[in-house]
């Protein structure tokens, strides 16, 4: 079994999500604006636990499960869950990336953002078996007019601020959770006015989107050589592991599709340096993976099998130096635990040598997010 002793002395692992719906207006909206309600206010944790029962299913189906939006995932909880990494792996987690949590909330929103921010830099990190907190990213919307703003305020907040993330996600089914309705955003003269403030920051930009839509990430890669642009989720081929929403993935002929879209739009962008991308989300949903989807939940080594044909492409195409390990946890583990997920990913790359394993779980995060 191949592990990463003698290779890293610790994972990075590039995309976790900390919040408490408890405390924050972003990680649980529609509970957030019933918060300040008399009844609820003296019975906040019965009314969270209705709010997240009353959340429309097709979302949490899609992106989260309901279990996990009602508990708060902190430091502490990462670090009890880290601490089974090293039987799988050799080594533990030294750091961690916070991913920003706007799920069903507005991203925009600048105030609730820079909150995040504040709550995220003031959890115990560095001891007790907590992993350090290496980066921040934020979340945001380019096409808004107080963007810029906002990233400068968080950046003067906190000097590990490395990243936007920006959900433009959109399908055309209309049970797969939509982010942006319009096409073609990423191209529009307020996004690209906005663009300008991640360019001069030297942040990362983070692109949530489905495959079908990644053709349009070459043209901002080009406009903007410098930024380095990270694809994350492996570009969320929506369906391609089985049935989602309404009927993507339905059949096989349909993830062959879907697979095949994927890996064009995945070789074209590997053409682009300054494109990198993600690799996590592998127990993702939209995938089709998981309980709440096709029902082809499995250990360690099924895992290994679905993502298998998907990491290799990006691997191959992208090079050693431009993937990037990210366990999405705590979203990812009703399908799959972050020791399943780190064991998974072993399973499929391990025979492609030490530089490989160095730089997808440690050495290309720690330069993305100058850690």
């Amino acid at each position: 079994m191949v592990t990463l002793s003698g290779v890293i002395p610790g994972i990075v692992d590039a995309h976790v999500h900390f919040y408490d719906p408890m405390r924050s207006t972003w990680a649980l909206s529609r509970y957030a604006r019933v918060a300040t309600m008399p009844l609820i206010k003296r019975f906040p944790r019965p009314a969270l636990w209705v709010s997240g029962m009353t959340t429309r299913r097709s979302e949490m189906r899609m992106m989260i499960d309901p279990s996990i939006v009602r508990s708060p995932y902190g430091s502490r909880q990462y670090g009890a869950e880290a601490a089974g990494v090293r039987r799988v792996a050799g080594v533990g987690v030294s750091s961690v990336v916070h991913m920003e949590s706007h799920w069903f909330g507005d991203s925009s929103d600048a105030a609730s953002s820079f909150a995040e921010t504040r709550y995220v830099a003031g959890l115990p990190f560095g001891h007790n078996g907590v992993p350090d907190l290496g980066a921040l990213v934020i979340a945001g919307d380019p096409t808004h007019a107080d963007f810029g703003a906002s990233v400068d305020e968080q950046i003067r907040y906190s000097p590990l601020v490395r990243g936007v993330r920006y959900k433009w996600a959109r399908h055309s089914d209309a049970q797969v959770m939509q982010w942006r309705r319009e096409p073609g955003v990423l191209s529009t003269a307020s996004f690209l006015r906005g663009f300008e403030s991640i360019a001069e920051n030297r942040l990362a930009f983070h692109s949530f989107a489905y495959s079908h839509q990644l053709g349009e990430l070459d043209f901002l890669a080009r406009r903007f050589p410098e930024t380095t642009i990270v694809i994350e989720h492996l570009g969320l081929p929506v369906g391609v592991f089985g049935p989602v929403g309404a009927g993507a993935g339905a059949t096989a002929a349909a993830r062959a599709e879907i697979l095949n879209l994927w890996k064009e739009r995945m070789s074209m962008l590997a053409a682009r340096p300054n494109i990198v991308v993600k690799v996590s989300g592998l127990a993702l949903g939209p995938l089709g993976y998981g309980r709440e989807t096709a029902g082809n939940i499995g250990g360690r080594d099924i895992l290994a099998e679905m993502i298998g044909p998907l990491v290799l492409h990006v691997v191959d195409r992208f090079g050693p130096e431009r993937v990037v390990f990210g366990s999405d946890m705590p979203i990812d583990r009703p399908n799959a635990s972050l020791d399943v997920v780190i064991g998974a990913l072993l399973d499929v790359v391990g025979d492609r040598g030490e530089r490989l394993l160095a730089h997808l779980f440690a050495e290309n995060a720690k330069r993305i997010y100058a850690i």
